[in-house]
């Protein structure tokens, strides 16, 4: 009778493979966490600018002006648009066309929060920017954001209604601010 060769791995084979698997996993993990900090970060200051021009395009069409009233800093914040009246993020009131108009930081984990308040104008303890119908013009100011590792994108507003993102850390090729 002939010899029969056993295909397949060892245990041995396996937990060696297994082992090196997870020394592998467990360097990389941070690495991935941060790439996905990042990318919430990006999100946010990219829907921002994206609202604050749609602001700026509705308070042209709408001949009115827009609002978008921001609310809370640090991991706890948010902000709605609302035509022509200040609105609460909190309770949902930011309405235009019947739609709601909310972003918080729900939408991006608590890993990207607001740094102190935002430098627009405030009534009530909110800050504001509001859009006017001539030309889009704005009151000036700005909001940061920021993750963890120091990477921050700032969302600024000038008095012509022009909107930037600039980033003092150079994050995503953004100049600095």
């Amino acid at each position: 009778m002939m010899d029969q060769k056993q295909k397949g791995f060892t245990l041995i084979e396996l937990m060696v493979v297994v082992v090196i698997l997870g020394v592998l996993v467990a360097i990389a993990f941070p690495s991935f966490v941060e790439t996905l900090d990042r990318r919430k970060l990006k999100g946010a200051g990219d829907k921002l600018f994206a609202d604050l021009l749609f602001a700026k395009t509705e308070a042209i069409k709408r001949n009115t002006p827009v609002r978008i009233t921001f609310k809370g800093n640090g991991a706890t914040w948010c902000y709605g648009i609302a035509e022509n009246v200040a609105c609460d993020c909190t309770a949902a009131d930011c309405v235009i066309d019947g739609v709601s108009k909310v972003v918080n930081q729900d939408d991006y984990s608590a890993a990207v929060s607001v740094d102190g308040t935002a430098s627009f104008a405030a009534d009530d303890a909110n800050a504001f920017t509001s859009f006017t119908p001539l030309r889009g013009a704005a009151n000036a100011g700005n909001l940061q954001f920021s993750i963890a590792s120091g990477a921050e994108l700032r969302v600024v507003v000038s008095s012509f209604g022009r909107v930037r993102l600039c980033s003092d850390t150079g994050a995503f090729g953004h100049a600095g601010c």
